[in-house]
Order: C-alpha cells, then sequence, then structure tokens
C-alpha cells in the first residue's frame, strides 16, 4: 500500500494503518531498534510504542514521508529505553565506586574503648611471656 494511503488511514482513525504500517515497515523499524538496543525484547515494545505514538500524533501531523517520520520516532524511543536501562547499571555502580572510595575514610569499626582494652590485653599478655624467662 502507498505510503499517502496508510497516512489517510490514520487520519480516518482506521485501525488497519497500523496492519498496513507494520506489513510494510516492521522489519526495517525492528532493525533499527535492535542495532540501538540489541534485545529483541525491548525492539518489539519499541516499535510498539512507534506505532502506538504515530497513531496520536497522525491527525495535527501529516508526515510526507512516512518512513522518516516512523523513524524518527522508533529511533527516540529506542534511545529513552536504552537511556533508562543503561541509568540503573551506571547508579549502582556509581554506588559501589563511592562505597569503596569512603571504605579508607571511615575505620574498621573498631571504638575506642575496644582499642584500650586489646592494647591492655597484649601489654598484660606480654608482661605474663616476660615473667616466665
Amino acid at each position: 500500500m502507498q505510503d499517502d494511503r496508510i497516512v489517510e488511514l490514520y487520519w480516518k482513525r482506521n485501525e488497519a494503518a497500523i496492519q498496513h504500517t507494520d506489513q510494510k515497515y516492521g522489519r526495517y523499524l525492528m532493525k533499527l531498534s535492535y542495532n540501538i538496543l540489541a534485545d529483541w525484547e525491548d525492539s518489539k515494545e519499541s516499535v510498539n510504542d512507534t506505532y502506538l505514538s504515530a497513531w496520536k500524533s497522525m491527525p495535527p501531523h501529516r508526515p510526507s514521508v512516512l518512513l522518516t517520520y516512523l523513524c524518527k520516532i522508533t529511533r527516540q524511543i529506542s534511545i529513552d529505553v536504552f537511556r533508562k536501562r543503561n541509568s540503573a547499571k551506571r547508579q549502582a555502580s556509581e554506588y559501589a565506586l563511592s562505597i569503596s572510595e569512603l571504605e579508607d575514610c571511615v575505620s574498621a569499626g573498631n571504638t575506642t574503648e575496644q582499642d584500650v582494652d586489646l592494647h591492655l590485653l597484649a601489654k598484660a599478655i606480654q608482661d605474663y611471656l616476660a615473667e616466665l624467662r
């Protein structure tokens, strides 16, 4: 089906527009999304979100080149998914890094009282061993 007829179906709010879009450009949009996300499930979801976004945006907009319009939407949705997915990983690694940096600043958990007790115990053991000689 021609692009202008598919766009006309979007304008008429005919659900067949999504089916025709998927038949004509579905594989291309999947490949585009997969090149960004490297995950088939996320890519499928991004392409489905593309169809929803196209459905919502078509009545006010009438794209002259449907493929370019869909690719722009798919690319932006895929980049958003990529950023969201990787920001969680980055936050976790930044948290671990900040904790490891703080290990040098924080004591091992010994209190002053424990340090004094250990020192007195060591002194008592040394005195006892000195008497045995």
